[in-house]
């Protein structure tokens, strides 16, 4: 659990530091790594402490009702910006409103989100899951996806069916409604 907070940075010395996802470094003295299985070993749980209670604040927990989609497919290197905090992530990483996806170069990601609608994004590309809503026993939608930079593939979901009036599509020099429809956008930097 540890090795999954925390990163190893310096060379296999008594003194470690590691760097975490929330971009605060610890530093601790006379505890072991072991190379081959990223499992940290300790001999006093201080250090552990501070990780975490340096780590959780970023990445505080969320109600799994929250979530609005998931990484479906991953090739490459890919991460979220949750809560000010970079994430790496797996394919089947949950997504939640706010979240920031980048992938990497090389990379490609595939977003599914609760509605169906589906996103794939090529390598080098971030997206930021603005507003989402989709509450169709209340009549509530809401969907802002704003593609800051690469290539993405947008095929509508049910919201747009539902609402078409409730999504929108922002780049950075322009706001496009969606009316049901299946998009390729590329912005270059």
């Amino acid at each position: 659990m540890v090795a999954g907070i925390c990163q190893k940075r310096s060379a296999k010395i008594r003194q470690k530091q590691w760097q975490t996802q929330c971009h605060a470094t610890i530093v601790s003295f006379g505890y072991f790594f072991e190379e081959s299985g990223a499992t940290l070993r300790y001999k006093q749980c201080g250090t552990f402490l501070l990780a975490v209670l340096v780590c959780v604040p970023a990445m505080a927990a969320r109600d799994s009702s929250d979530i609005i989609g998931h990484v479906q497919h991953l090739t490459g290197t890919a991460s979220i910006v949750r809560d000010s905090a970079v994430v790496a992530i797996t394919a089947g990483a949950a997504l939640y409103p706010g979240d920031v996806v980048r992938t990497g170069k090389p990379g490609a990601a595939g977003v599914v989100l609760t509605d169906d609608t589906t996103i794939s994004l090529g390598s080098g590309s971030e997206i930021a899951l603005n507003d989402y809503v989709f509450q169709p026993k209340d009549g509530k939608f809401a969907l802002a996806l704003k593609m800051v930079k690469g290539t993405f593939a947008y095929v509508t979901g049910q919201i747009v069916k539902l609402s078409p009036e409730s999504a929108q599509v922002q780049t950075p020099d322009a706001t496009i409604a969606v009316r049901g429809t299946k998009l390729l956008i590329q912005i270059e930097e």
